[in-house]
């Protein structure tokens, strides 16, 4: 590489801070050729040269950067000199159910090809695990590590249970991508530690929060004793939500405050863990929970020990409060850590619907300030389960695995990969951790997201939100491509190039 091309890269590697503006950097990309991938809605709305129907994550004739690419409907305007979050990446959760049905119901080939196409490099290469503490509503059975009754040292704490199949399948993800970070969740305490008494619903006891600190302790050891280092808990999936049918656990601000300030923060840090502590994890328009959480820590001088919030998306939310979240706590990170698609917004009826509400939603999760997405149940049988919830509950896995007798344990080998597979592809195959999100414009017809790798090279993800096609622009400093994109259809384009 000459001289002058090696700065030109060290001066945009050092200009790459979360949210600076160094206005529009002036890049030549030289005829520099972009990747172009496709996916279109189901059903395929409008026929187009060269494609077939519903095509899915698939790579179509490259483009040419030019200086004169001439008019479009629409331009998508990227600008390296605009950074924001530094992104984690996109990921699944790896529930009971999900490593119960990769471990029984697929023999080894099977297996390995699933894993190549969830984790590998050729396959979408998902980054993130955001796995349950104990079980989920997604389980064979409710348990905790610690379910021995008044067992305050915890001298009975065991994550046994999950090395059966669960601790295996996260181990052959990792085996797939090194670069995968695995954050932990809890449903619940253990029942005798709650005033309720019971894993479904109620709150911790006052007397139990050192107990229950020291319960995450003994988590992290224990999972990075299996050699899976633990990046991030968060201290209560859907704290706000306490249905009576699987394991729950309310807590108000005032609980989050206390256990993570008095508590986990202390009890970590003591130990010499590192792990991040997430506040909050439940709905984008309850923003002000985690708002309050971070404030008061920060005010008693202990805001060292929140790292952030999470959020999920099972309301009217399009994400924007994130942003508000961030306006006020520029300091603090973003993770989008659990969506899941089932009946309610991803309907089988074949309507492009489910299609344009998860991508819409995937785009505006990334453009307010989230480091990652997270969607749910890795894998689920044709039932929707196994689950604690009733059998046919409208939840969708990201991939559907075959399971005629829910413990006949043979092998079927039977998969289908949904939309959710794809559309998180179309940011998971490209873009890396360590990404970072840059400027991009979005329209009302055509949506759009920019991102900046760590080895220099570019992506945007565009959906054209209407059904019919729309010429669109790509413009790189004095660059550009055009590219038409068909109605109710998402493309990835990639690309490297040097800055002048």
């Amino acid at each position: 590489m000459k001289r002058w091309k090696k700065s030109a890269i060290a001066l945009l590697t050092a200009v790459l801070v979360s949210g600076t503006s160094y206005g529009s950097l002036s890049v030549y990309a030289a005829n520099e050729q972009a990747e172009v991938w496709i996916s279109t809605s189901d059903p395929y709305t409008e026929p187009a040269v060269g494609l077939s129907p519903n095509a899915r994550l698939t790579r179509i004739g490259d483009k040419n950067f030019s200086r004169n690419a001439g008019n479009a409907d629409f331009t998508i305007t990227v600008n390296e000199g605009t950074t924001y979050q530094q992104m984690d990446g996109f990921g699944v959760s790896l529930t009971d159910s999900s490593a119960w049905l990769l471990n029984y119901k697929l023999d080894n080939n099977k297996r390995a090809e699933v894993f190549e196409r969830l984790f590998g490099y050729t396959g979408i290469g998902l980054s993130l695990l955001r796995q349950p503490i104990g079980s989920s509503d997604f389980a064979w059975a409710a348990y905790t590590y610690a379910d021995t009754p008044n067992d305050t040292a915890l001298n009975n704490f065991t994550i046994q249970r999950d090395r059966y199949y669960i601790i295996p399948m996260v181990k052959q993800a990792l085996a797939k991508n090194s670069r995968i970070k695995v954050m932990g969740s809890p449903w619940s305490a253990p029942a005798w530690m709650k005033y309720s008494n019971t894993l479904n619903g109620g709150k911790l006891r006052a007397e139990h929060y050192g107990t229950y600190a020291n319960y995450f302790k003994k988590y992290i050891e224990a999972y990075q004793a299996e050699g899976i280092p633990i990046y991030a808990v968060t201290i209560q999936n859907e704290p706000q939500y306490e249905p009576s049918h699987y394991p729950s656990m309310g807590m108000n601000v005032q609980d989050q405050i206390g256990f993570i300030g008095d508590y986990l923060g202390p009890t970590l840090r003591n130990a010499g863990i590192n792990t991040k502590i997430i506040a909050f994890d439940h709905n984008f328009l309850n923003w002000n929970f985690p708002n309050s959480v971070i404030n008061s820590l920060k005010n008693a001088g202990k805001g060292q020990f929140v790292a952030g919030s999470a959020f999920h998306h099972y309301d009217s939310g399009d994400g924007s409060t994130m942003t508000s979240l961030h306006n006020n706590h520029p300091d603090k990170e973003i993770w989008f850590t659990e969506g899941g698609f089932g009946n309610w917004n991803d309907p089988q009826n074949g309507t492009s619907q489910g299609f344009d509400n998860m991508i819409n939603s995937f785009i505006n999760i990334t453009r307010n300030w989230s480091k990652s997405i997270i969607t749910w149940n890795a894998a689920l049988d044709q039932r929707d389960g196994p689950a604690l919830l009733s059998p046919n509950n409208t939840n969708k896995g990201m991939i559907t695995i075959q399971n005629s007798d829910n413990r006949n344990d043979s092998p079927e080998n039977r998969v289908t990969y949904h939309k959710q597979f794809y559309l998180l592809g179309h940011f998971s195959k490209f873009v890396v951790p360590g990404a970072y999100r840059i400027a991009s414009n979005t329209g009302s017809d055509i949506k759009s997201v920019a991102f900046r790798n760590p080895d220099t090279s570019k992506v945007v993800v565009a959906y054209n939100s209407s059904s019919s096609s729309r010429n669109v622009k790509v413009q790189w400093g004095g660059q550009s491509f055009n590219v038409t994109i068909p109605g109710k259809s998402v493309m990835t384009y990639k690309w490297y190039g040097t800055v002048s």
